[in-house]
Order: structure tokens, then sequence, then C-alpha cells
């Protein structure tokens, strides 16, 4: 009789082998960093009912075609680069579970970035302005942490150990708080997510070279 299939211990194998090449790594870098450095310069335009709205909406537009561009070049690298030398794992479905708990957390931090606009307003949240930067930072490092140490990743847990490292030299050296402080530390984190995924593909490259075509 053969021994029974551990679910858990081949979605962890599909994951790791979906991250093995750094282009995850790089397509969550580019994303938020270019999406982050797209609202900042948005926020720094001189302000009027026009141009709030033109620089909002046109924010929007511009992320989402920045989003699925990256999505289609993410594609094309995978099919171009990974699944020539390593072969093809399709990722199992996520859970109802999976997807209601990733659904909470993009309501809640919609929610905490909302709040943080309203607190660069005249009021008396301006105590949330200065908590958005270790809070963002607190609560993407410890998603960065848990996810390397699920899956292995030791990437992942330097990113983490990054985001910590990059919010504390924005509290302790810069002035930078709430929103600007915030997309200054989005746009750091992405970065440098995608310079590890840079290195890690290199890695990958010079570890499996590319078979060569026999023709029939």
């Amino acid at each position: 009789m053969e021994p029974p299939v551990d679910v858990d211990a081949v979605t962890v194998r599909a994951s790791q082998y979906w991250m093995e090449d750094g282009l995850v790594e790089i397509l969550l870098g580019l994303m938020i960093s270019v999406q982050s450095g797209v609202y900042l310069v948005a926020g720094a335009l001189p302000r009027s009912p026009l141009m709030d709205f033109i620089s909002t909406f046109g924010a929007q537009a511009l992320c989402l075609t920045v989003t699925l561009s990256i999505f289609g070049g993410f594609k094309k690298l995978k099919a171009r680069i990974t699944f020539p030398r390593t072969g093809y794992v399709a990722l199992p479905k996520p859970s109802t579970t999976y997807r209601s708990s990733v659904f909470v957390i993009a309501i809640a931090l919609a929610g905490f970035m909302v709040a943080v606009g309203l607190g660069f307003q005249p009021t008396q949240a301006d105590w949330l302005s200065g908590m958005a930067v270790p809070a963002f930072a607190g609560f993407f490092a410890v998603c960065l942490i848990a996810s390397g140490l699920q899956y292995k990743q030791a990437s992942m847990l330097w990113e983490g150990l990054l985001t910590l490292l990059f919010a504390a030299g924005l509290e302790w050296f810069t002035d930078l708080r709430g929103f600007k402080g915030l997309g200054i530390l989005m746009v750091m984190v992405g970065i440098s997510m995608a310079i590890i995924g840079a290195f890690r593909l290199r890695s990958f490259l010079k570890a499996h070279p590319r078979p060569r075509e026999v023709e029939a």
C-alpha cells in the first residue's frame, strides 16, 4: 500500500518551484516600487480641483496599465526562461479560507491608506500620520518573514529584515512621515526586492542551462 500523499508538502514544493527563479520577487518589487512612485509623483503635483481629479484617476489608470504590463512580461519570461529549463508545475488553487483572508487583508490595507491620507489634514489625527511607516513596515515584514519560513525562502527573510531597516532609517534620519514616508518606504522595498530577485534569476540561469534542441 502506497503512503498517503501529503497535500501540504506538495503545495509548498509547488510554491518553492515558482519562486526558485526570482521572477516572482522581481514582479512584486517592480509593482510595489512603480505604483508607489506613481502616487508619489501624483501627490507632488500642484493642488487644484482639476489637478486633483486628473492626478487621482490618471495615477490609477497608469498603475493599472503598468500592473497589467508587468504581469504580461512575467508570464512571457516564465514561458521562455523557466519552463524550458525546469518544466511547468501548476500551482494548487487557493482555498476559500485563503482567498477570504487575502480579501480581508486588502480591505484593511485600503482602510489604513485612507486613514493615513486623512491624517495629513489639519485635524487631531496627526499621530496617525506618524505611525504610517512603522505600522506598514511591521506588517509587511511579518508577512515576508512568515512566508519565508513557510516556503523555506531565505531571500524573503532578508527582505523582511531590509523592510525594518529601511523604516528605521526613515524614522531616525529623516522627517518623512505619513503618505510621503510610506511611499518612499515602499519604493525602497520594491527596488530591493527586484534587485534580490535579479540575483536569484542570475543564479538560476547558471544552475539550469537551457537544454539544446535536438532535431528528430
